[in-house]
């Protein structure tokens, strides 16, 4: 690396060590690597498994790393309510409700779907934290009605801070920044390296932190494999772009992003979000027999799926790393 290359370097770590987060749960989560599982794989690579079913908050995952940074500026900013978006069995939106509830905060939820007509899984958990639901019909309803939810809140008097969908933003991506950091920690304690990553995709703030902890932390060579359950690629992409451009700017590093680059696949949706396929299922079956790891219908089992598939279909040696990065979601299993 040339020298100007490693003062951007070390000056945007440095930046980023500098942005304000609370500590909502122990870090770091473990990795363990999946003897059994890539025994039940021809040919499968070193399959390893960062353990983010592990953090607090009821399986809470990826979104208490991204909540860590958000909520930090929730207090920051004065707010006494919080509001944000998602499904009615949202893990997101659940997360958001309990992180709330522990400091203080009123908590508005803005969800859409069928409403089930007895509560179960995290919507139950949200009723008893007794967020205020609001109903909406659509995914395209949510964000009018958030907006037409805070006016009303603001005109009450309350001081209110609106969380992204998933805590999916150019601040909530940096809990994956971190999270990224933490992962090259365990590697090099490991004394490996890993050649590729899987994550859920979705609204995009996971994978952009990993992206852009690639970028500060050196990882060139690290694969980050993006799979979406519900939305198209290009989308997720374009996504990703929107957040990692004024993260960069905040960290002072070069912004010459290109959203072909990011590594998103768009081939293991099914009939849709939260509709599990004939892979996803076969994957929870094969991960719960073998390692005992939960996965959840979503997210988890879709980015097994992608993983299996790819190792059967021979894109990895069976000297490389492989890591499946579970990021929680648990409680759907129960609604």
């Amino acid at each position: 690396m040339k020298l100007d290359a490693q003062k951007e370097q070390s000056r945007a770590v440095e930046r980023f060590t500098q942005i304000p987060k609370l500590n909502l749960t122990c870090l770091s989560t473990p990795v363990e690597k999946c003897v059994r599982l890539g025994k039940a794989i021809p040919g499968a690579p070193n399959i390893y498994i960062k353990r983010d079913d592990h953090l607090g908050y009821l399986c809470g995952g990826n979104k208490i790393r991204k909540l860590e940074y958000v909520m930090s500026d929730v207090l920051a900013k004065g707010a006494t309510t919080v509001v944000t978006v998602g499904s009615f069995q949202s893990n997101h939106a659940r997360a958001t409700a309990m992180v709330a509830r522990r400091l203080g905060l009123e908590c508005v939820l803005v969800l859409n779907g069928e409403e089930p007509g007895e509560p179960r899984g995290n919507y139950r958990i949200s009723h008893l934290l007794k967020a205020k639901v609001v109903p909406v019909s659509s995914r395209e309803e949510r964000c009018p009605k958030m907006d037409e939810v805070v006016l009303g809140l603001e005109n009450e008097g309350e001081k209110v801070y609106k969380v992204s969908l998933g805590a999916s933003d150019d601040l909530g991506a940096f809990g994956f920044v971190k999270a990224l950091e933490e992962l090259n920690y365990q590697q090099q304690k490991m004394e490996i390296r890993f050649d590729a990553l899987f994550i859920g995709s979705s609204s995009g703030g996971t994978q952009a932190g990993l992206e852009v902890g690639k970028k500060i932390f050196d990882l060139p060579d690290l694969r980050i494999l993006g799979i979406s359950p519900d939305d198209p690629a290009d989308d997720i992409r374009n996504t990703m772009a929107n957040i990692i451009r004024p993260m960069l700017a905040r960290l002072g590093t070069e912004q010459n992003l290109n959203p072909d680059h990011f590594v998103v696949d768009d081939s293991y949706i099914g009939d849709g979000y939260g509709r599990g396929t004939s892979l996803s299922k076969e994957a929870a079956g094969l991960f719960l027999e073998t390692e005992g790891v939960l996965l959840d219908p979503v997210y988890t089992s879709k980015t097994a799926a992608a993983l299996i598939d790819y190792c059967r279909n021979g894109v990895f040696t069976p000297k490389d790393n492989v890591l499946f990065w579970h990021t929680g979601g648990l409680i759907n299993l129960f609604k």
